[in-house]
């Protein structure tokens, strides 16, 4: 992970002592600096005064709820948003993506999984990728694998990390039509292989960014019954 300053500093937004102890140790051997709040207010005042990179937020907070914290955080900081809840909690990781959370960390996790999601949000390229394939063009939209930049009619498109690991999945696999649960497994990693709410979701995100007509749209389209593609045309 790499970061202005160096090691990238996270703010954690987390009332619970087990996960408090576990991720202070494990953002340190991720050699990421950490600042922690134990409510939602403290987090507020630490984003605002620390302004992190990247944000690791609770969904079940005792002062406040948490996608009320997360709008506030939007309003004060650009910094990447993860949203942490048991992975049982499908009303509350639904209601987090649609929110517009960045990613999201069921509970409990390890210390890879942690790594990973923090590698994923944090992750801007920093030029020409070696190896990259050339970029996917189709009816005005572009998909530039070496320069993570998306445009559509040659206007940027800004897209979240995640939007962008499916889109950019997609793209290397243009024409083939993918179930919910491979997309899943594909862009996320088999252990999120269950979490149904991450493919539509953010299927859903990236065609309100990319497509004329989101509601009927002629890039990210849907195989009745089947999946997910992404058609290139011409």
């Amino acid at each position: 992970m790499t970061g202005s300053g160096g090691r990238p500093l996270a703010l954690v937004i987390e009332d619970d002592l087990r996960y408090v102890r576990q991720l202070r140790g494990d953002l340190e051997i991720g050699d990421c600096r950490a600042v922690f709040a134990g409510t939602g207010a403290q987090g507020l005042n630490e984003a605002v005064a620390e302004t992190p990179e990247a944000v690791l937020l609770d969904l079940g907070l005792p002062d406040m709820d948490a996608l009320s914290v997360f709008a506030q955080l939007r309003g004060s900081c650009d910094a990447p948003v993860i949203a942490m809840s048991a992975r049982e909690d499908d009303a509350g990781i639904a209601g987090a993506l649609e929110a517009g959370f960045d990613d999201y960390l069921p509970k409990p996790f390890d210390l890879d999984q942690l790594l990973a999601r923090l590698r994923a949000v944090l992750w801007r390229a920093p030029g020409a990728e070696v190896g990259a394939p050339p970029p996917f063009e189709s009816d005005g939209l572009t998909v530039d694998f070496a320069t993570a930049e998306v445009t559509v009619g040659g206007r940027p498109v800004a897209l979240s990390a995640a939007e962008f690991r499916l889109l950019r999945f997609l793209a290397r696999n243009r024409d083939r039509v993918f179930r919910p649960a491979q997309l899943v497994e594909e862009v996320w990693g088999p252990e999120y292989a269950g979490d149904r709410h991450l493919a539509r979701v953010y299927v859903r995100r990236v065609r309100e960014k990319i497509e004329r007509d989101p509601g009927n749209p002629r890039h990210l389209v849907t195989k009745a019954g089947v999946g997910y593609m992404l058609r290139k045309h011409g």
